[in-house]
């Protein structure tokens, strides 16, 4: 246990007042000392001991001036533990039952929880609660950049790019402006960039099974097809020359399988390769951003 944790814990035990009415004895618990708990736990990264305990402040004290903090900070502990879900529900409750200091921040996580569970577009409508409720606030920047990104997900550059043209406009004085301006020429390179078809790819293994893996870079993968399916195809044929037609069946039979997944697996491997190229880019951006949540 941290030096840290430990204070927190002296501190409760001197925070627990005895008063005496007659024969009865009460402990008289703070919700600044409650909320002091939780804090150490989410200070040493024990994210589910701290939910506790700030669940605990909720219920013990409902009236208390701290409770949009504590729903704030539960939905945290759920983001840093990684529980998106868990985050979401969290956040939500704090837009709908706290409109102010919080907002901003609470909708702006909200959104990144689900950019972790790979709905962009409730991502897009959380990052803009954010950016709207209050332009000034430092979350409201960092959604303004979270639009940005997440456009990429739909891979669309043009979006993206305007995102960025709102930041500058809106924020001028951050101090990511520099970063900002460079991310414009990663957005040209990766538009320079050229994308593989997966119909194309499709269709030139169809014709000689992997060679679409071939043509999407998929080396190893384009290899393995074209040996297994031409032993099949040489296994049929050879049958069909001897005349031996239940052979054929089955020896066509098993191969076909391997066959129709070689095509679809040639399609696949060109998306994957986009998806590389879009990835690599939303790396780079948030490396230039200064954008790391």
């Amino acid at each position: 246990m941290s030096s840290y944790l430990s204070t927190i814990i002296l501190l409760l035990l001197f925070s627990l007042q005895t008063s005496v009415w007659g024969a009865t004895e009460g402990i008289v618990l703070t919700d600044d000392v409650q909320m002091s708990l939780g804090d150490a736990f989410m200070a040493e990264g024990d994210y589910y001991r701290a939910i506790t305990e700030f669940k605990k402040l909720t219920f013990l004290f409902p009236d208390s001036e701290r409770l949009s903090e504590a729903f704030y900070l539960i939905g945290m502990a759920y983001y840093k533990g990684k529980d998106y879900k868990s985050a979401v529900n969290s956040f939500a409750k704090v837009r709908k039952a706290y409109t102010a200091s919080n907002y901003s921040s609470a909708a702006f996580y909200e959104g990144l929880s689900y950019s972790k569970l790979g709905l962009p577009d409730k991502a897009a409508l959380s990052f803009e609660r954010a950016r709207l409720f209050d332009e000034s606030h430092p979350d409201a920047a960092n959604a303004q950049l979270g639009l940005s990104l997440n456009a990429l997900e739909k891979d669309n550059v043009a979006d993206s790019r305007a995102k960025l043209d709102e930041f500058l406009a809106n924020y001028p004085e951050d101090e990511r402006v520099p970063g900002v301006q460079a991310s414009f020429g990663l957005l040209d390179e990766y538009e320079s960039q050229p994308r593989k078809s997966p119909a194309l790819a499709g269709t030139m293994s169809a014709v000689i099974p992997g060679s679409g893996q071939m043509y999407a870079e998929h080396y190893k993968d384009g290899l393995m097809a074209f040996v297994v399916n031409g032993l099949f195809i040489a296994g049929t044929v050879a049958a069909l020359d001897d005349d031996n037609y239940a052979l054929a069946a089955i020896v066509g039979g098993v191969g076909l399988p391997f066959y129709i997944g070689n095509i679809y697996g040639a399609a696949n491997a060109s998306r994957k390769w986009n998806l590389s190229l879009s990835r690599k880019l939303r790396d780079d951006l948030s490396l230039s951003l200064n954008y790391h949540y």
